[in-house]
């Protein structure tokens, strides 16, 4: 074995027995603060501030004095839209001091009496953008010791006639308490959505370089943007929001109008991910969604149907879009891949879509079992590892795609590019030449300059090759830079031989230009002290006559050429001859 190869073994070993010593660290590193997690564990500061807390969710009663069912005041028969109601209770005789009424109420407008004077009315800031209702919201209003065995009394209207209607969650206790819990009891839900919306970023950013190449493909943004819709409805769900701000009302809003976000970019998604061979199905349910979100504002602003009354439509659209991503995807999952890597994005894509089915499954079940404090708690999470899933498969393809992009973008260059300057070769001028030939009346004016190198044979003969390639290199810079400055395209298209192409207005004016700009370039580099080396370039130019209605773009060429080597016969006549030149030069 080489002194390499055992090099390179002996690195891996010892980079294998860091691996398993770290390894090793981190599980007792794990199992040290588990240990210490269970051994000592306590009250959590949620516990202590809510210690003392009671349920008050018993013995209200209607002003008539029926029982009064909290949970679904829209069912009661008294109660009717934006008619006043009121329910009443009350307050514990030990009430004591530092106490809250604390309660969560839904679809309704309400203020709060004790003692039959007004302690708490929500702020409610109006604006056209607005549902009718408070949305869901949280409430604690201050008690003191001296409302002891008063009547609280909750006046109400309910909004909509046919949605739910309620206060639960009803405790007397530390405001500070219940608020901790709230938190705490969501820190899950609230973890996950910030996630999926961190998730949804980073796929839109990660879409940038992913298209940079000519098949564009943006799945990974599509996928972004479903991700950031679903992130803001659920952290509108949460309701953790609202200690953030005090406007519900705008919460609402922000999570029926994030509803209707999410069916285009999901059935985007769909189309670039795996492509529909019916595609009237993707345009139909983009449209439809474009029309029930602009139906849907007309109905709003027009005070004839809010965005929550019209829910009912958005539902039916993410209904049938997720039927729609079901059947994609496990139409896709069965199909046969031919290729390793594809088996690869497969077994990802199955493990999210396990995910969200799983997740959904458990919420089901939950939510028959009466597990109403957060009811789409796993179907966040599965949708997140849906997301993380799907998203690392697609960001994988996108990234084997730019590398190949990037790989036809080389095998392009050498087939169009000069390795030794970097200009255009003889095949790009060509077919710049041919494509110009076809609408070359559209153009105002096209332009072929030629020039040619001298004294190329003579360097490589007598200075050597390396020299040779220098002095191509370096009259390419010239050439190339005054073609530039005067907006056109450089070529070489022989050992010495380049090739200039303009089009466009003043071509003429333009080449002059040209040759002006690189006669001074070489006469700089030629004064510079210590040069070994010699730039001398013959030039000359023609341009297309569109009176001439049977000249060819290649008689232009002919024409440049020619007065090329007339250039190049009056250099030679007036210069030094490159024996005697570098005959002092070769020491």
């Amino acid at each position: 074995m080489s002194e390499a190869g055992k090099g390179t073994k002996k690195t891996r070993t010892r980079n294998r027995i860091y691996h398993i010593s770290y390894l090793a660290m981190a599980v007792v590193f794990l199992a040290m603060i588990i240990c210490a997690a269970v051994k000592n564990r306590g009250q959590s500061p949620a516990d202590l501030l809510s210690e003392g807390n009671v349920a008050f969710e018993t013995g209200w009663q209607m002003a008539d004095g029926s029982e009064a069912d909290m949970d679904h005041l829209h069912k009661m028969p008294s109660v009717e839209p934006y008619q006043e109601q009121s329910v009443e209770n009350t307050l514990p005789a030990d009430l004591g001091e530092g106490k809250s009424l604390c309660f969560r109420s839904k679809n309704i407008i309400y203020r709060v009496y004790v003692g039959g004077e007004l302690r708490y009315e929500p702020n409610m800031p109006e604006s056209k953008v607005y549902n009718r209702s408070l949305g869901t919201r949280w409430s604690y209003v201050p008690l003191y010791a001296a409302d002891a065995g008063a009547v609280v009394e909750i006046r109400f209207q309910t909004v909509y006639g046919n949605a739910r209607a309620c206060i639960d969650h009803l405790t007397l206790g530390s405001a500070a308490g219940e608020i901790t819990g709230t938190f705490t009891g969501k820190t899950v839900a609230f973890a996950t959505c910030l996630l999926l919306l961190f998730a949804g970023l980073l796929l839109m950013i990660a879409d940038i370089p992913a298209n940079m190449q000519k098949d564009k493909n943006h799945e990974l943004l599509y996928l972004g943007l479903f991700a950031i819709s679903i992130a803001l409805w659920c952290l509108a769900e949460t309701n953790l929001l609202q200690f953030y701000t005090d406007d519900s009302r705008m919460l609402q809003t922000l999570s029926c109008c994030s509803l209707m976000m999410i069916p285009i970019p999901l059935v985007l998604y769909l189309d670039a991910a795996f492509g529909f061979r019916k595609k009237w199905v993707m345009k139909g349910i983009c449209t439809l969604s474009v029309v029930e979100f602009f139906l849907c504002v007309v109905l709003h602003f027009a005070s004839i149907l809010d965005f929550h009354e019209t829910l009912t439509l958005t539902h039916v659209l993410l209904a049938i879009s997720a039927i729609l991503m079901l059947y994609t995807i496990v139409k896709n999952a069965f199909t046969v891949r031919e290729s390793n890597v594809r088996n690869i994005y497969k077994a990802i894509r199955t493990v999210g879509l396990v995910s969200i089915c799983f997740a959904t499954g458990i919420d089901i079940v939950r939510y028959y079992r009466a597990h109403n404090s957060d009811s789409a708690m796993f179907v966040r999470i599965g949708l997140l590892l849906f997301i993380l899933c799907y998203g690392s498969a697609s960001l994988e393809r996108m990234v084997n795609a730019v590398k190949l992009g990037m790989q036809a973008e080389f095998v392009s260059q050498l087939a169009y590019r000069d390795g030794l300057t970097g200009v255009g070769n003889r095949t790009a001028f060509q077919e710049r030449l041919e494509e110009l030939e076809g609408k070359k009346k559209d153009f105002p004016g096209i332009a072929i300059m030629m020039f040619d190198v001298n004294d190329l044979k003579y360097v490589n003969d007598h200075l050597g090759h390396q020299q040779g390639d220098d002095l191509i290199v370096g009259s390419a810079d010239i050439i190339k830079s005054a073609l530039e400055a005067g907006e056109g395209s450089c070529f070489r298209i022989g050992g010495d031989e380049f090739a200039g192409v303009l089009v466009g207005d003043m071509v003429e004016e333009r080449c002059e230009k040209v040759l002006a700009l690189f006669g001074d370039a070489m006469e700089t580099y030629n004064a510079m002290p210590k040069q070994r080396l010699r730039i001398s370039i013959a030039g000359g130019y023609a341009v297309y006559d569109h009176e001439q209605e049977d000249e060819m773009l290649m008689d232009v060429y002919q024409q440049a050429d020619v007065r090329m080597y007339e250039n190049k016969k009056q250099i030679k006549s007036k210069q030094v001859k490159p024996d005697e030149f570098y005959r002092g030069r070769q020491a």
